[in-house]
């Protein structure tokens, strides 16, 4: 049996078992058959132990997190079983469709023993813990809830603890006023972090919990986790497809696919050198902000179906190792080094191999941007106000130059060369995708210009274009340019499930801007125009998707279908707005792969927005870091990368986790979290936030300091300057 934390019992204040689980599988029936979500799974946590689990979606992470809360469905199958401090919440016997058997007493009992553990033994932080909280109470409310169910306390004394655990989850008592729509979602966060900590159990289950947040916020969160872990020694189970996350927070990983335990050890020794060949692809489908810039391959093919009959190893199909052996024997799960386990045929063979490393040395490099196809888009000052008002009544009576605003975007200047992949950086709130949208006209701009330099040629191939420049503000709506506007700058949603109209085929799907445009009316036409689009997109062959429904697709093959639907036009400019955010980590490195090819094939400009660094490095020739509508560093996205210039640009880059152990989220130097736009300082916009700020800051607006070529960042002082402000705070402190 598998103890995940044998050999790392070092800690000698590690106790009793909290968690056993032996030989667990759990069986689904469904209309559709079986399927198997946990397979011969065998686990020990004790007390203070902090385990990762990591793997790909489907692979049964957060179902082995729900069992351990004794959270089986009634339609499940279960064998072997799942203890909690000595007394079992899943089994064969009581769990799933063995539940309905039992007789009412038996359910009383088990129901009564289920609702004691939970909170009180075991709690767990929820995926999508941003809507966790009812939002017609307040969070005082919502806590003391928990202490009101499981405890005899006095409201006097429950509201006591209720602020205990507010504050030990880093927020001000104040917030237990407040109603769940009043907090930023860092706050939310903490807060439910503070819910599950309410009763001091001895495990904590924490699922995605830095999911959708900013880098800044998801640092403090990692921090305040660490601070329970240090000063509670509370155990802990990390569930996420972050690997940085769970470097920062496990002293030992499991590494999960499709039910099946792959790998399993101390976390750093698994992230520098993995073991089994899926944790080592794994690992190589990240962009790193720390390694060398160079192609990433991803994990070729798609997770196994998961109502398939299980043969053999069931990562045979997408393994660089595997042969005849690897397809018909099922490897077992064994050690390969102390305290190391592999359920691999051929683990000895990756021994001395580093995550990082190439095992089939594709082509590595990666084709530098040449920036010399003159400019396709050129901003000047332009502004996207949004007008505020008190109330209904204020919208009535209030005089306009009584108005207050929501700068979103505030006399941004910037140029986009025609062929470049452009990253626009930031925290959520800052106007990366209001800016996109005044772009390609889904705002009208408060003020300034957007100026299109039109190419020579139409790109559909249907009519000559004269040479000449659009201001894409001044375009009619139902004008010739505005539809040519349509036709030439498409844009890739960031949530591929809502994107794409469910009710339509992919054909349809692709079809229906070639339908919009009167590009053809010949139906074979259409045809090869899809096609073509499909397979561009590598979704071959694509007779194969044409009669298919987004929900008999992936994830990764649903944002492919959005991606052919916006080439099929042929367009010049296609804004992408966070367009790997919803995809599984094994298929993010494919759809960055996808989005140079794409600019390497047919020369298409990209506006590609995201919060995440690292995908921003891979992708993007230059950068643009905005906060609170206004740029505050642009640059080669490699310069700004390495040597970023702007205390802001500096911030988010240290607030990224990385699996390293020199990693320190207190190292962030930035303050609070990211405020409104609408009463923002006279001067700097990060003033309120920067530990560097002096008393001109907050005033005057700051000049653009220009360093290299290409580089420049909005501040009062140049870095020799930042680097005295820096000494002299740290001699303070």
């Amino acid at each position: 049996m598998l103890e995940v934390n044998t050999d790392e019992r070092q800690d000698k204040d590690s106790g009793r078992v909290i968690v056993s689980i032996k030989d667990f599988t759990l069986t689904f029936k469904t209309f559709d058959g079986t399927l198997k979500a946990l397979e011969n799974v065998n686990l020990d946590i004790y007390e203070g132990d902090t385990i990762g689990i990591i793997g790909e979606s489907g692979s049964g992470k957060t179902t082995l997190a729900t069992s351990i809360m004794g959270m089986v469905a009634d339609n499940a199958e279960v064998d072997g079983y799942v203890k909690v401090k000595g007394e079992t919440v899943a089994s064969r016997e009581i769990s799933g469709r063995s539940f309905r058997n039992l007789k009412r007493r038996q359910k009383k009992i088990l129901y009564e023993k289920l609702i004691n553990m939970r909170w009180k033994d075991v709690s767990m932080v929820f995926q999508g813990s941003m809507n966790a909280f009812n939002p017609a109470y307040t969070i005082e409310k919502q806590i003391s809830e928990v202490f009101k169910i499981h405890t005899k306390l006095t409201d006097e004394q429950i509201r006591k603890k209720s602020i205990e655990v507010i504050e030990a989850a880093g927020l001000n008592r104040s917030v237990l006023k407040s109603f769940p729509h009043e907090l930023s979602g860092g706050m939310k966060q903490r807060a439910v972090i503070a819910m599950a900590l309410s009763l001091s159990p001895s495990l904590i289950i924490a699922d995605e919990p830095t999911t959708g947040l900013d880098v800044v916020i998801q640092a403090k969160i990692i921090e305040e986790l660490k601070k329970i872990q240090r000063q509670q020694r509370k155990g802990m189970i990390i569930i996420s497809h972050d690997i940085g996350v769970v470097s920062q927070l496990s002293k030992k990983v499991v590494v999960l696919y499709a039910g099946r335990i792959m790998e399993s050890g101390p976390t750093w020794d698994v992230y520098q050198r993995p073991l089994n060949p899926y944790t080592l692809a794994l690992m190589n489908s990240y962009p790193s902000l720390e390694r060398a810039k160079r192609k990433m391959n991803g994990i070729p093919g798609e997770t196994p179906d998961p109502y398939a009959e299980r043969k053999g190893c069931l990562f045979a199909g997408r393994c660089s190792f595997a042969d005849d052996k690897c397809f018909n024997e099922t490897p077992e799960l064994r050690e390969i080094q102390q305290g190391r386990y592999s359920r691999c045929h051929y683990a000895e063979k990756l021994i001395g191999i580093q995550a990082g490393s190439d095992l089939e040395q594709a082509d590595l490099n990666i084709e530098e941007y040449s920036n010399g196809n003159g400019t396709i888009l050129k901003l000047e000052n332009v502004k996207e106000y949004f007008t505020l008002r008190a109330s209904a009544a204020g919208s009535l009576f209030s005089r306009e130059e009584g108005s207050r605003y929501v700068r979103a975007v505030d006399d941004l200047s910037i140029e986009i060369q025609r062929g470049e992949i452009f990253g626009v950086i930031g925290e959520s709130g800052s106007g990366k995708t209001t800016l996109a949208r005044v772009i390609v006209r889904l705002l009208d701009a408060t003020s300034g210009k957007v100026l299109y330099f039109k190419s020579r040629k139409d790109r559909v191939g249907q009519s000559e274009e004269r040479d000449g420049v659009i201001d894409i503000t001044a375009i009619k709506d139902r004008s010739r340019e505005m539809k040519m506007l349509r036709k030439y700058s498409q844009l890739i949603f960031q949530d591929p499930y809502d994107s794409i109209d469910p009710t339509m085929s992919v054909y349809d799907v692709v079809n229906e801007p070639i339908i919009a445009h009167n590009i053809t009316r010949d139906p074979l036409v259409a045809r090869d125009m899809v096609g073509n689009a499909l397979s561009t997109v590598n979704l071959r062959p694509p007779e194969n998707y044409f009669e298919r429904f987004s929900h008999e697709l992936s994830g990764g093959e649903r944002q492919r279908v959005a991606a052919s639907r916006a080439l099929v036009l042929k367009p010049e400019f296609i804004v992408m707005d966070e367009p790997i955010s919803m995809l599984d980590v094994s298929l993010r490195a494919g759809f960055m792969n996808l989005i140079l090819e794409m600019r390497k094939q047919f020369g298409i400009t990209v506006l590609y927005i995201t919060h995440d660094l690292a995908s921003a490095r891979y992708v993007c020739d230059r950068l643009l870091v905005m906060y609170l509508g206004v740029g505050m560093e642009s640059g080669r996205s490699e310069d700004v990368i390495r040597t970023p210039l702007h205390p802001y640009t500096k911030a988010l880059l240290k607030a990224v986790p990385v699996p390293s152990p020199d990693w320190d989220p207190q190292s962030v130097e930035i303050i609070g979290e990211i405020g409104n736009a609408v009463d923002v300082p006279k001067g700097c916009r990060f003033f309120k936030r920067c530990i560097y700020a002096q008393s001109v800051c907050k005033d005057t607006p700051p000049p653009k300091m220009e360093v290299g070529k290409e580089h420049w960042y909005l501040c009062h002082f140049s870095q020799e300057e930042l680097s005295r402000i820096h000494e002299g705070l740290a001699r303070k402190s």
